[in-house]
């Protein structure tokens, strides 16, 4: 699955690209990813923020984080961990940063070794349950409900 979305998102293109912009600067790790900003320190939950949220490459370098339009300088970084969790598409991992000035992110991706391996920033690791929000729940009803009257539409009711 990662490979997948690495060839959507063109992980590897943005790195060589940022790389051959930045020639002092090292890319540690590259992920394709999906990013938000919080108010506060959360955990891992499916919500409506995460449909809107920031579709881009993170690119963490031997100074900053770099996702999209957001740069965060290695020394702002206050705190970050990295959940690792099971979806219906595999394993994937969050990565949460919390900056000097209270910003929190979160990094949704696929698990790479790259940022697990890493030594660059200290991560606290730790495995984590996705909690649903209710608008998940509605979402997951209402797909089942067309599924199941589409199927009796489709193959009983003829």
């Amino acid at each position: 699955m990662k490979g997948i979305v690495d060839l959507i998102y063109g992980t590897r293109r943005v790195r060589k690209k940022y790389e051959r912009n930045n020639p002092g600067e090292a890319v540690v790790a590259a992920d394709a990813s999906k990013g938000i900003i919080t108010d506060q320190d959360e955990g891992i939950k499916r919500g409506t923020n995460w449909i809107t949220s920031q579709r881009a490459v993170i690119l963490l370098t031997s100074r900053k984080v770099v996702c999209g339009k957001w740069t965060i300088p290695l020394e702002e970084i206050q705190s970050a961990q990295l959940l690792k969790f099971r979806s219906s598409f595999g394993e994937g991992a969050l990565l949460k940063l919390q900056t000097t000035d209270g910003t929190n992110y979160q990094f949704g991706m696929q698990i790479n070794p790259e940022w697990t391996e890493q030594k660059i920033i200290p991560l606290a690791y730790e495995k984590a349950n996705i909690k649903q929000s209710p608008f998940s729940i509605i979402v997951r009803m209402i797909v089942i409900g067309y599924l199941i009257y589409w199927v009796y539409e489709r193959f009983i009711a003829n």
